[in-house]
C-alpha cells in the first residue's frame, strides 16, 4: 500500500503491457494483404506443377510412339499404336491421347485449366530447340527420318501460357 501512495504522489502511472486496437488492426491489414497476393501465386504454382506431371505422365505414350516408328515406319500412328498405350485419368490431367499426326494431345482437368484452355500437344520434330519447330507427320514419307524428338512448342497447343514451362512458351 505504501509503494501505491508513493507512486500516486511521484506521479506515476503503472500501465499495462499490452497493444492497442489499432497496433492490431494494423497487424490483421498487413497479413490480408501478403495473403491476397500469395494465395493466387500458389494457385498458379500448382497449376503449373500440375502441367509438368502431365508431360511426365505423356512419357510412356511418346515411348509408345517411338517404338511403332521403329518398327513400321512411317504408317498411322493412332493406329499403329491403338492398344499399345491407355491412360488412367487422374486428378490433374483428363486425357492423354496420340493423334493421327502422331502428336500427343494431354487435356487437362478443370482444376487446372478452364475447358478450351486446357491442351498441351507434344509433338515430333528434328528440330526441338527451335523457337516454333516444324512438327513432323510419322504417317507420311515426310516423317520418315525423324530421330525420335519431341517438342512442346506447338501451334496446336492452347494451354494458358502463364501455365506453359518456359521450355514450352513459343517467343514472339
Amino acid at each position: 500500500m505504501q509503494n501505491l501512495i508513493k507512486d500516486i504522489q511521484s506521479g506515476e502511472q503503472n500501465q499495462d503491457a499490452g497493444f492497442t486496437l489499432i497496433e492490431v488492426m494494423f497487424v490483421v491489414a498487413i497479413i490480408g494483404i501478403l495473403v491476397a497476393i500469395a494465395v493466387p501465386q500458389y494457385q498458379d504454382y500448382i497449376a503449373r506443377s500440375r502441367v509438368v506431371d502431365g508431360m511426365n505422365l505423356s512419357s510412356s505414350a511418346k515411348l509408345t510412339v517411338t517404338e511403332a516408328f521403329a518398327s513400321r515406319g512411317t504408317v498411322p500412328m493412332d493406329d499403329a499404336t491403338h492398344g499399345s498405350f491407355t491412360f488412367t485419368p487422374t486428378r490433374s490431367v483428363k486425357l492423354i491421347e496420340i493423334t493421327p499426326s502422331v502428336a500427343i494431345a494431354i487435356d487437362y482437368q478443370m482444376s487446372v485449366a478452364p475447358d478450351g484452355k486446357n491442351t498441351l500437344h507434344l509433338v515430333p520434330t528434328n528440330e526441338p530447340d527451335a523457337n516454333v519447330p516444324k512438327p513432323l507427320d510419322l504417317s507420311k514419307s515426310e516423317g520418315s527420318t525423324w530421330a525420335g524428338r519431341w517438342s512442346c512448342r506447338s501451334t496446336e497447343t492452347n494451354l494458358i501460357s502463364q501455365l506453359l514451362p518456359s521450355e514450352c512458351r513459343i517467343g514472339k
